[in-house]
């Protein structure tokens, strides 16, 4: 071998190292773009898969028709890599294109769902299948002309070449959702590879020109060679593609129960399969030429292929309490989720390494056979072909057949037994004489043992499986739970278990372990806080339109929000469309609280993707309530992009509403923003209500206003004590869960800007599920509504409840509950001069009170001026906001708790008249008395204090707002801004009230409409 030979060799694989990263590029991008259009990730997978696998089977084949008689196979293979890249660089635009075609022509026409279905598949077949065809053809073009350069070497340059392919993909796999999507997006992302294609292209060019010329003729087998017919090499190629990739499918929806259904666990296990498989070549290529019987080698890998994948299942059993110990020991910090990525893929490795290196081994192993039985370069394209058919067959197999009937455990069973007996028939038939009788007698033993030990040992227990283990760090429910339903569905594991908690009967059904909803099995039950999220979907649009003719619900969950509405008898049809059919199979169990979801005749259940039946069916919907699961789980993240919102309005009648769920725990701030920067440019307006801490509820009307809140829960019988069970029985119950208005929304995003979330640049996907480990809670919402000025009820121009009205109920999570029965607490203490009971309010609060209590009976004030302002301070914080205007009269206008005692020092008689402003709404005397108590002589005193200066500016930020004078509030930050801790204007509160002062008031002033009018 020279050393130009040399050279280009080393080139080469260096080159098509780089062709398996773009090629992994493409398929985890075009699983992403697919996962779109077809409506769910799990889906995409499956369909690019197949059509990665038969494309690459077709184009090997072609070329093995034509491989010999080629002159210049590397030119052949740089021509195809330059089409590959030029297609890359154009397939954002026509995937843009074509979908746009199907949703706004082909489907509105198509008829039927069978039809939307069709285009749907096709649409995407044709989409990816073109490159994927020319991605087959790389590697025996490239192989065919490397053997010419090396034609001694034939095992060592079809192995080496396996393995710097599969390793470079690996690296793909993980480049394309760690450093290149979260910075270019999808559309940047497969451009990259297009232009890493083009490169290889001109690097190959050159190499090309020193290709040795083509040999027709067929070389004989060389001496030594096994004797097998081609027919059967190709069967076993088949079969090994075929279990393999049932292994991958079983394997990757094994670790999402254990590391999660995200995309970043995805792309790892999808890295871990293919770097065992590239190693498995690699181990081949330094060894290949020294194995005397590659048909016997062939065989022994069969056998340790299926015991491997057997014993994955032993190391799977534990990956939950190593999923659990890392939950439990590692910090809950972005760099503690990268030592939980990292770790992920460990698991990944030991689960799946093993099995997957000796895969990598069958594919050359079976080349190599075939040259050395003289078939010539074809055989190449051939094994190629028939070893990715049978993958095709494995996939389709795994997603149809074996997951929804049989279930993971013995899905991987099945194929291992599919291996273990494919290693015996070739031992059988090809190992020598002196092994005839040892070696299928040993390897046959061995199977049996594996395959019964596993069967018989290996308990893949739904408890277990189901503990979302990745969430919560416990790696089993417990043994008081129940299981009462556990299926693996087509996308999804679906599971329906009762649990006990000091005694009460809990319900829950939960996608890959990720509990979707919560229900206490009897409306005589405790409701849990899942019920007022599900209940609240409903009331809303329930008090806002008279009659509901038409609905669609996206998401079945556990029924509960379609059987709520259908309470109603305004509610006409209800399209209830959900993606996994064991979803809505599984919520049967729940049986009486759900019964309306699939008795009522008005309930149409549909399995289908949202997008793609709302488009077909061509309705047009008074509401549609969208309650997907949570953003990090696989395929549900486009329900909250840009692309979504743009596409809602369409099947909204003119009146129509939008309803969106979306949490608030496990997420940060900035990705509310982002559902928010995606949502508020589609809608003329959007108000948003709190159906407890964890649950935000968007409401959303694309050409007018959201109209206001009204009593008309109350005509609907069936509903009203659902409703009033978990806290929504009167107009007033549903006014209270208002949190804020289009303007305040507007607010919330700036002070935490994001780019909007789109299906392009997915930033709910790529970052939920750090926020989700390191269990980040959006409380800022919530806080408004508990906050120190009355936010919310100045947004809305809704009034506190007065003091003779009844109380709300005690079953709520509304955050402003606690603090208005404290603030009456509160009151009737100073006001009556009664010890306070402190049911609600902190015992801190009581020591103030008490403590003002005696400063103004000893006539005290003025001699603790400071002491005085702070306290009184921190009590107006607790009782002004919750108290209407009447009741704080006697509070703080007027204060009978002074008795006879008159202060006269200008801190205390600053701060009261601060006080008597506030809770009376003057707001140019709160500007007034707020400016004295920061610049005056005494406004060291308060500045001292951050809860006093936190107070006062933030009632000056609120004033401003009211008085609708941007100007004012500006004047007041370059006045003051500056001065104040950034521990004050820091605050989310004072940074909303800050963000609205200066935009003005005259931009929400409708938001009154929204809760309700007085």
């Amino acid at each position: 071998m020279n050393v130009n030979t040399q050279r280009h060799g080393a080139a080469l694989l260096w080159i098509f190292i780089a062709s398996g990263f773009a090629g992994l590029i493409y398929q985890s991008i075009w699983t992403s773009y697919l996962g779109l259009f077809l409506g769910h990730s799990a889906y995409a997978q499956s369909l690019v898969l197949i059509l990665f696998m038969g494309g690459m089977a077709l184009g090997a084949w072609l070329v093995s028709r034509r491989s010999e008689t080629l002159r210049r196979p590397l030119l052949w293979y740089a021509a195809i890599e330059l089409v590959i890249g030029v297609l890359g660089l154009t397939f954002n635009q026509v995937y843009g294109w074509s979908t746009g075609l199907a949703y706004d022509v082909l489907f509105p026409g198509a008829g039927s769902l069978a039809s939307v279905n069709a285009i749907r598949w096709t649409l995407s077949v044709l989409l990816v299948l073109p490159q994927c065809i020319l991605l087959g053809a790389t590697f025996p073009l490239m192989s065919a002309g490397f053997l010419r350069l090396r034609p001694d070497a034939d095992g060592k340059v079809i192995a080496g070449l396996y393995f710097t392919n599969s390793i470079g993909a690996a690296a793909g796999a993980l480049a394309a959702t760690y450093l290149l999507v979260p910075r270019v997006g999808l559309p940047g992302t497969v451009l990259t590879a297009g232009i890493l294609n083009i490169l290889v292209a001109f690097a190959v060019y050159p190499i090309s020109k020193h290709e040795p010329a083509a040999t027709v003729a067929t070389p004989g087998p060389k001496p030594g060679a096994d004797s097998a017919t081609p027919t059967l090499i190709l069967v076993a190629a088949a079969i090994t593609g075929l279990t393999s990739f049932v292994y991958e499918i079983t394997w990757v929806r094994m670790l999402s129960l254990a590391l999660g259904t995200t995309i970043h666990a995805f792309e790892l296990m999808l890295a871990a399969f293919i770097a065992g498989i590239a190693f498995g070549g690699l181990w081949l290529s330094r060894n290949a030429d020294r194995i005397r019987s590659p048909l016997k080698m062939v065989g022994w890998v069969q056998i340790w292929m299926g015991v491997a994948a057997l014993v994955s299942m032993f190391v799977y059993a534990n990956a939950f309490e190593w999923v659990g110990w890392l939950m439990r020991v590692i910090t809950r910090t972005s760099e503690g989720y990268s030592l939980y990525n990292v770790s992920s893929g460990l698991i990944a490795l030991l689960v799946m390494f093993p099995a997957a290196f000796f895969a990598g081994m069958t594919l050359p192993l079976l080349t190599v056979i075939l040259l050395r039985n003289g078939a010539g370069e074809r055989a190449i394209g051939r094994v190629y072909a028939a070893n990715t058919l049978g993958a095709i067959v494995g996939v389709l197999l795994a997603v149809h057949i074996l997951l929804p009937y049989i279930g993971l455990k013995m899905a991987l069973w099945v194929a291992a037994a599919g291996d273990l007996v494919l290693g015996i028939v070739l031992l059988r038939r090809f190992a020598s004489r002196r092994f005839l009788a040892q070696a299928p007698v040993m390897a046959g033993a061995a199977a049996v043992i594996a395959l019964a030990a596993s069967l018989l040992l290996v308990r893949f227990d739904p408890a277990v499986l189901a503990s979302s283990v990745y969430r919560t760090g416990a790696t089993t429910l417990g043994d008081t739970t129940k299981m009462l339903f556990y299926r693996d569905g087509k996308t999804a594991s679906v599971a329906v278990y009762e649990s006990f908690n000091q005694g009460k009967r809990n319900w829950a059904i939960a996608t890959n372990g990720k509990v979707d909803a919560g229900l206490s099995p009897s409306l005589k039950d405790e409701p849990r806080s899942d019920e007022s999220t599900m209940a609240l979907l409903a009331a809303l649009p329930l008090s806002l339109k008279d009659k509901l003719d038409e609905v669609g619900v996206i998401g079945f969950g556990s029924g509960m929000t379609t059987h709520t509405l259908l309470g109603s008898k305004r509610v006409g049809r209800i399209d209830t469309v959900d993606i996994e059919p064991m979803m809505v199979e599984g919520a049967k169990v729940l049986g009486p609280r759900v019964h309306r979801a699939y008795e009522d005749p008005r309930s149409h259940i549909i399995i289908d993707d949202a997008k793609s039946y709302f488009s077909s069916s061509r309705r047009q919907y008074d509401v549609i309530i969208s309650e997907p699961s949570n953003p990090w789980m696989g395929g549900t993240a486009s329900l909250f992009s840009s692309e979504f919102y743009r596409f809602i309005p369409r099947h909204l009648k003119r009146d129509g509403l939008f309803v969106q769920w979306l949490q608030l725990y496990e997420i940060d701030q900035t990705l509310v923003s982002s559902v928010l920067n995606a949502m508020l440019p589609e809608f003329n307006d959007v108000q948003a209500y709190l159906a407890n801490s964890g649950d935000l509820i968007l409401v959303a009307s694309p050409h007018g206003k959201v109209p206001p809140l009204r009593d008309l829960v109350s005509r609907d019988a069936a509903l009203r004590e659902e409703l009033a069970r978990v806290g929504f029985g009167t107009l007033r119950d549903l006014q209270d869960t208002y949190a804020l208005n289009r303007q305040g929304l507007t607010a919330f995003a700036s002070i935490f800007p994001s780019q909007a979330n789109s299906d392009y640049f997915p930033v709910l996907q790529l970052k939920a599920p750090e926020s989700r480990f390191k269990r980040d809670m959006v409380w800022d919402i919530g806080t408004l509504l508990s906050a120190p000025w009355p936010i919310t009820a100045t947004l809305a121009d809704l009034p506190v409840r007065p003091l003779d009205s009844t109380l709300p109920n005690k079953k709520r999570e509304i955050a402003s509950d606690v603090k208005l029965r404290a603030a009456r607490e509160l009151r009737t203490a100073l006001v009556d001069g009664r010890p306070i009971d402190g049911a609600y309010a902190r015992q801190g609060d009581a020591m103030q009170l008490e403590a003002l209590r005696g400063l103004a009976k000893s006539c005290m004030l003025d001699q603790a001026p400071a002491q005085s302002a702070q306290i009184m301070i921190s009590l107006a914080i607790e009782t002004i906001p919750f108290l209407d205007e009447a009741a704080n009269q006697d509070l703080w206008v007027k204060p009978v708790w002074l008795g006879n005692c008159q202060p006269s020092n200008p801190l205390v008689v600053d701060t009261l008249k601060l006080l008597a402003a506030t809770s009376q709404h003057r707001h140019a005397d709160v500007i007034a008395a707020g400016r004295h108590l920061l610049s005056g002589p005494e406004s060291g005193a308060i500045l001292v204090n951050q809860t006093s200066t936190y107070y006062v500016w933030g009632a000056m930020q609120l004033a401003a707002f009211s008085l609708d004078d941007p100007s004012v509030a500006r004047e007041l930050h370059a006045q003051y801004a500056d001065k104040l801790p950034a521990s004050v204007v820091g605050q989310t509160p004072v940074r909303m009230l800050s963000a609205l002062a200066t935009s003005g008031r005259s931009e929400g002033k409708d938001a009154k409409q929204a809760a309700g009018s007085r």
